[in-house]
């Protein structure tokens, strides 16, 4: 007698205003000498929960669960507000200075007064790509047996492991396959009760 379940999630979430950095910057008066750097982020969440119960006969069951899980966050856009109090945001690049994207050290340089004109008082600032993958996945596998009636052996094992890489973009075969290069912790125990009877 077997019985399996099966519990797949998917979620997708937007936001205009996370945020990613401060930076001192004495030109930016309005903010006190800082500026608060945030992005535009897409998220993306899928998770499938498994479970297993296995009866071999009466005394001797097998129940297993597993929930592997992967997480993205892809960042663009990135901007400040305009002033305090004030929902209106300036994006780099669009409404002021210019941004630049170096792929290779994965990281963005922002000139917040730059214009056509030429570079004003403001220092370039430079800040790491946000982007991020998280995957995780956890695992148990508990044997009971009853040995004698009243009495049962429960032998328990669980796997966690979890993992994250500097991308943004959700890939099946590249985020579950990296689930299983990930370095595994693994529990093993053993418990028992045993029946006195009178």
């Amino acid at each position: 007698n077997i019985f399996v379940e099966l519990a797949p999630q998917y979620r997708s979430d937007e936001g205009d205003a996370q945020y990613v950095t401060t930076v001192a910057d004495p030109t930016a008066t309005l903010f006190a000498g800082k500026r608060y750097v945030f992005g535009y982020i897409r998220t993306k969440t899928v998770s499938l929960e498994t479970r297993v119960n296995w009866t071999f006969r009466p005394d001797l069951t097998l129940q297993l669960y597993a929930q592997p899980f992967v997480a993205t966050g892809d960042y663009s856009r990135f901007r400040e507000f305009a002033a305090p109090r004030t929902v209106k945001k300036l994006e780099y690049g669009r409404d002021i200075g210019t941004i630049t994207h170096h792929a290779a050290s994965r990281t963005y340089t922002v000139d917040p007064d730059s214009t056509t004109r030429g570079n004003g008082p403001a220092a370039k600032f430079t800040f790491g790509d946000p982007n991020f993958t998280y995957r995780s996945l956890r695992g148990t596998a508990v044997l009971r047996w009853e040995y004698r009636p009243g009495s049962t052996m429960f032998f328990v094992w669980t796997q966690q492991r979890s993992g994250n890489d500097p991308f943004g973009d959700f890939q099946f075969r590249r985020d579950y396959s990296g689930l299983f290069h990930d370095r595994p912790d693994n529990v093993f125990l053993i418990k028992a009760t045993y029946w006195i009877g009178r």
